[in-house]
């Protein structure tokens, strides 16, 4: 009951510390929620915007799908750019993105994050895509910026070298499969004509074993073709979308800055009282 009492006690005191004081803490509250529409008003405007890409670099360097490990060298490079927007080098980043200084001066910050996927087991893995976010101060050079992520992949040493070997250890691959399914064929024909002369009994099983090798070796050669088309430096496979609207967190700003405001100027008013006792 005394708790009870001291609670109601407590609670009281404070509404009428607020009510003494509120003319003074509405004024604190106000002129900071005035601030801060003016400055969200004022700033420069920013347009957000994602993609979704991929990269065959990690095919390039061999390297086994482990985890996170697919595409990260892919975001490695897409978050380099970020040294280039933070330290204001636009010269340097328009020569990366071989665009004009006049557009990458306009590209205000750049994200690249690997994409997950949760299975039945709640377990998140790593997807082979991951998604960039682009910050810009002009929504007309979209096109052009994503046209400039294509370039510097391309142009990247590193990626064009392995993507070289890539392109030439598949053909290589396209050619010996091509040679032995020849040399299969060939065989196979051999074999049939033995078969057809009542030669040996043994004969049938192997062509039918000869047969399923060459589909095989097919199916191999596809995928190897496939890859090689599909698998690009970088591909996207959402574009940037075309926004419209600029990034605004106006709301949310003026209920933080009210909320801190108010909490200064409880502050304030409680020195105040007690420098006037």
């Amino acid at each position: 009951m005394t708790e009870e009492l001291n609670l109601s006690e407590l609670f009281s005191n404070f509404v009428n510390f607020v009510a003494r004081n509120s003319r003074m803490l509405f004024m604190i509250v106000l002129i900071t929620v005035i601030s801060v529409v003016a400055f969200q008003k004022l700033k420069p405007t920013v347009y957000e915007t994602k993609a979704i890409c991929m990269s065959g670099v990690a095919e390039y360097e061999r390297q086994e799908q482990i985890e996170d490990l697919s595409q990260r060298t892919a975001i490695d490079l897409v978050n380099f750019l970020k040294i280039n927007i933070d330290n204001e080098d636009y010269q340097q980043l328009s020569q990366l993105l071989g665009v004009d200084i006049k557009i990458a001066n306009r590209i205000k910050g750049i994200d690249a994050e690997q994409l997950y996927q949760q299975d039945m087991d709640e377990k998140f893995y790593a997807l082979n895509k991951f998604e960039v976010t682009l910050l810009l101060s002009d929504n007309s050079i979209i096109e052009d910026v994503q046209d400039g992520l294509i370039y510097y992949f391309n142009n990247n040493k590193f990626i064009l070298s392995y993507y070289e070997e890539y392109k030439k250890s598949c053909n290589n691959l396209i050619s010996d499969i091509n040679s032995e399914i020849e040399s299969l064929a060939r065989f196979r024909e051999q074999a049939n004509s033995q078969l057809s002369l009542g030669l040996t009994n043994t004969l049938a099983g192997k062509n039918k074993s000869l047969s399923n090798e060459i589909i095989a070796l097919s199916h191999v050669r596809e995928d190897i073709i496939i890859n090689k088309k599909l698998l690009k430096p970088l591909v996207f496979v959402q574009d940037f979308a075309k926004v419209e609207q600029k990034e605004d967190d106006v709301l949310l700003w003026c209920l933080l800055g009210g909320f801190l405001s108010f909490i200064l100027g409880l502050f304030i008013a409680l020195v105040k009282e007690v420098k006037t006792r």
